[in-house]
């Protein structure tokens, strides 16, 4: 499920969306540190839906003549919801000025 706020004529989604790689493949093919993939897993149990391993999706709708879409994704995410991930990533404001730039080259 997507979470999302509209303002003036700009709507921003943030979506879990399923990720293609483990947890543990992830840690293997980054070589991210000891227990990485132990500790997603135990993420897992927490959080809400997918959120606990995903590929994050911020989609920006420009409502304009026409409608204008742009999209930016981060995989390999492990956070408790929605909320932590846009207060705590680090990622979301850029994302969303990201996924915004691509509304407003689509023609």
């Amino acid at each position: 499920m997507a979470t999302g706020y509209t303002k003036n004529k700009l709507t921003i989604n943030i979506e879990a969306q399923e990720e293609d790689e483990t947890p543990e493949q992830s840690e293997k093919r980054t070589g991210s540190m000891k227990g990485y993939a132990k500790a997603v897993r135990e993420n897992m149990k927490k959080a809400e839906g997918r959120w606990g391993w995903c590929c994050v999706k911020v989609e920006a709708t420009i409502h304009s003549k026409p409608t204008r879409f742009g999209t930016s994704y981060l995989g390999n995410c492990s956070y408790l919801s929605a909320q932590d991930f846009i207060k705590n990533s680090g990622y979301f404001q850029q994302m969303v000025d990201d996924a915004i730039a691509e509304a407003m080259e689509t023609k």
